[in-house]
């Protein structure tokens, strides 16, 4: 149930977001992930409550890391409209296989074929690393460029008005602030000389608990930022109650409060952004492509189910992301096998609205995730009154809400007994949508938005504010 209304006049101070993160994560992307859109959606609500819109403000970096600046909750709107508005050049793009074609390989190629194996071979990988060093180098370039383009159009805006905050307010950062190496030491200046209280939410430590999983060097690197900012933490908060325990499991000195997480409200129908046809009924799986996903569990789930059943009555698979960690095992065997013959379709970065449209012609969902900290996928499926055939790990049950189907990620065996029934048995899937339907309860944002104010609201009086 809704948190009991709230007014403004209980909160002592104002309350000021901290959205660096998400103008960084603005400078490569084109697409929002999901932790840029919980922390979207909470401030968004915690505006809209009665009496807060004047009470609520943004905070970037200053460009040397030690101070923040206030930036406008236009610019803030701006951004994340840009990143959630219709797809741009390059996004939405479909890739699969079974063209039916085999092309001849071009004359360099050939010339290749004919080289002794001792030399082909490591000529071959050769060609690859530098194929890979130059796309790394080509996102080196443009993340400089973008850098640099921040850096004038801040000197050309002239300097931001430096954050002077009264007593009594307060801090949250509610993404990603990981990049700053000394976080906890810019939120204890303002706690110790202004008296602010910090609010931090965390969304997984997923890089503590499987570092195998994450690109070598972040695990050690969060650690570093966790061990330094929870420290300057007055409230902490989590996205599901799987995180609060593995938080508080790890750091044994850390009491967090989990949040009522908001369901992802549908798309809007934008007539300049057609919905994307398929040639079968599918099965759709929304999540970066990394080796975190599982999702080559799906790619053998579908090989399997190809292998013991006739090929017409297994519907497409459409995988929606873009290639994240480590992902490239993956992406190997998808174009290896020519994306199982046709039986693969990968979407990268579409619009919301094309998102939603995939959404509501899916047969039913699937996330077959090692862990998560919390399962935007699985209520995005579920509002949508589609079932969800999602792993039992993490936070996944919780976002399922007992509505979801789940099995064994580690068990291809599990996965194959729980989809069948969805596929082949004569009313199961039609019963599941019906009680998919009527039985799920979709959250509001402003539920997290008043939990979290009225936890400031505690916290701010507890702490004596500093003269």
């Amino acid at each position: 149930m809704p948190a009991a209304p709230l007014s403004s006049a209980s909160l002592p101070g104002h309350v000021w977001f901290d959205v660096e993160d998400l103008f960084e994560y603005g400078r490569t992307n084109t697409r929002p992930s999901g932790i840029q859109r919980v922390a979207f959606e909470i401030q968004r609500a915690m505006c809209s409550l009665p009496g807060m819109q004047k009470r609520v403000g943004f905070l970037r970096h200053s460009l040397d890391g030690r101070r923040f600046v206030i930036v406008s909750h236009e610019e803030v709107e701006a951004l994340y409209e840009r990143l959630t508005a219709q797809a741009g050049q390059g996004d939405g793009l479909v890739c699969h296989g079974s063209s039916g074609e085999n092309p001849a390989p071009s004359r360099l190629r050939r010339v290749a074929l004919q080289l002794p194996v001792a030399v082909r071979v490591p000529l071959g990988q050769l060609v690859a690393h530098q194929s890979a060093v130059l796309r790394d180098l080509s996102a080196l370039v443009r993340g400089g460029l973008a850098t640099f383009r921040q850096a004038r159009r801040q000197r050309d805006a002239g300097p931001r008005q430096l954050f002077l905050p009264a007593s009594h307010d307060s801090i949250l950062a509610l993404g990603a602030p990981w990049a700053h190496p000394d976080y906890g030491v810019l939120i204890n200046h303002y706690r110790h000389r202004y008296g602010v209280t910090f609010g931090l939410l965390v969304h997984d430590i997923i890089p503590l608990l499987y570092p195998e999983w994450c690109p070598a060097g972040l695990p050690r690197v969060f650690r570093r930022w966790l061990a330094s900012t929870l420290p300057a933490c007055d409230q902490v908060f989590s996205v599901s109650q799987a995180t609060r325990n593995d938080l508080e499991r790890l750091f044994p000195g850390v009491t967090a409060r989990s949040i009522r997480m908001g369901t992802m409200k549908t798309a809007g129908s934008k007539t300049d952004d057609a919905p994307l046809a398929m040639n079968r009924p599918y099965v759709l799986s929304v999540g970066t492509l990394e080796v975190r996903k599982n999702h080559l569990l799906l790619f053998r789930l579908w090989r399997r189910l190809l292998t013991e059943h006739r090929g017409e009555d297994i519907p497409q698979l459409v995988l929606v992301g873009s290639p994240g960690w480590l992902a490239e095992d993956l992406m190997g065997q998808l174009r290896n096998s020519d994306f199982l013959d046709g039986y693969v379709t990968l979407i990268l970065r579409p619009s919301d609205t094309r998102l939603d449209t995939l959404y509501r012609n899916a047969l039913f969902t699937i996330v077959p995730s090692f862990y998560e900290g919390w399962g935007l996928p699985v209520s995005e499926s579920l509002i949508r009154g589609k079932v969800c055939l999602a792993s039992d790990r993490g936070a996944l049950v919780e976002a399922g809400q007992g509505l979801a189907v789940h099995f064994d990620p580690d068990n291809l065996n599990d996965a194959l007994e729980k989809i069948r029934p969805l596929l082949f048995g004569a009313d199961t899937l039609a019963e599941m949508t019906q009680r998919v339907e009527a039985d799920f309860r979709p959250t509001a944002w402003n539920c997290a938005a008043q939990e979290m104010l009225q936890t400031l609201c505690a916290t701010t009086e507890d702490i004596a504010p500093i003269k």
